[in-house]
């Protein structure tokens, strides 16, 4: 009887066990550090813009690192025109679950900084307020944004992942505020202040698609090429 008893015991554990192992297989993949490319387009409210970016990523087990240029823009208000930015971002997600399970939600911090000039056409008062005259408006802006938020991404191919997050904190920014007369009579006007002089809320959200490739991987291609 006892022996019987051992016997369904061990069995169940057994079956319990194989169980839990499948499900652990069915919802990670097997891990090791990688290295990738992000596709991401970024709604950022400090630029007034979308960003398309291309992020070169490193991930470890809980850790992920990315980098990327701002490639183009898509404008979220209408109104600017000859719109010139340039930027770069440097972000760190953390991965409370391990970043190998096919749902991974993450904690990230976004460093964004941007580059800003427009110019569009504007009517300006005389100082006595008795005149107006044309002239152009170009604005130059440095900013600092400082993103903090959450997000997640779902494994869905053979190192391929979705990515979707939302975040804001303070941004800090300073402009230069350059008046072209469009009339003789009037001279042309400059303000300038620090580069970080005010600051602002920042909000953004980020969705992309990644391709990502174990480091172990890249070696055994660099050997075969060699070969």
């Amino acid at each position: 009887m006892k022996n019987a008893f051992g016997i369904i015991v061990t069995i169940g554990v057994l079956i319990g066990n194989t169980t839990i192992a499948f499900a652990q297989k069915k919802d990670t993949i097997a891990f090791m550090n990688k290295l990738g490319i992000d596709n991401s387009y970024t709604g950022l409210s400090y630029m007034e813009s979308s960003v398309y970016g291309f992020h070169i990523t490193y991930t470890m087990k809980k850790h992920a690192v990315a980098l990327s240029p701002h490639i183009a823009y898509h404008n979220l208000f209408d109104g600017q025109s000859d719109w010139e930015r340039h930027g770069v971002s440097f972000v760190y997600q953390y991965f409370p679950i391990r970043s190998s399970r096919l749902f991974a939600p993450y904690l990230f911090y976004d460093l964004n900084y941007g580059f800003i000039k427009s110019r569009r056409d504007v009517i300006v008062k005389t100082e006595d307020g008795l005149n107006t005259y044309g002239a152009i408006r170009e604005v130059t802006s440095n900013t600092i944004a400082h993103h903090f938020g959450i997000g997640t991404r779902c494994n869905f191919y053979k190192g391929f992942f979705l990515h979707l997050s939302f975040g804001g904190g303070p941004s800090s920014f300073g402009q230069s505020v350059f008046l072209r007369s469009l009339q003789s009579a009037y001279p042309n006007t400059k303000e300038s202040e620090h580069p970080f002089k005010n600051y602002e809320t920042a909000l953004m959200f980020r969705v992309g698609i990644a391709y990502q490739v174990g480091l172990k991987e890249l070696k055994k291609i660099g050997q075969h090429c060699c070969d």
